[in-house]
C-alpha cells in the first residue's frame, strides 16, 4: 500500500452504493491547463469507444441539490 503524506489531496464521492476516493495530484512542469486535461480525456475517450455514446444515470446523493432549494 501506497504511504499517504501529510500534504496528499483527496476528493470524496459516495455515487448510488459505491464511494470513490480519489488522490489529486499536480505536477510541478505539467504545462497542461486542467481545461486541456478533461478536452484530452473527453476526446481520448471517444476514439476508444469508438464514438459510442450512452445515457448516464443521475447519481444518488445524500443532500439536496444547491439549486433545487
Amino acid at each position: 500500500m501506497e504511504k499517504t503524506r501529510s500534504d496528499d489531496q483527496y476528493l470524496t464521492r459516495r455515487i448510488g452504493g459505491t464511494t470513490y476516493k480519489v488522490k489529486v495530484a499536480f505536477s510541478e512542469t505539467g504545462s497542461e491547463t486542467m481545461e486541456d486535461k478533461i478536452l484530452r480525456m473527453i476526446r481520448n475517450e471517444v476514439v476508444t469507444t469508438g464514438g459510442i455514446c450512452d445515457t448516464m444515470d443521475v447519481p444518488q446523493t445524500s443532500r439536496q441539490s444547491e439549486r433545487s432549494a
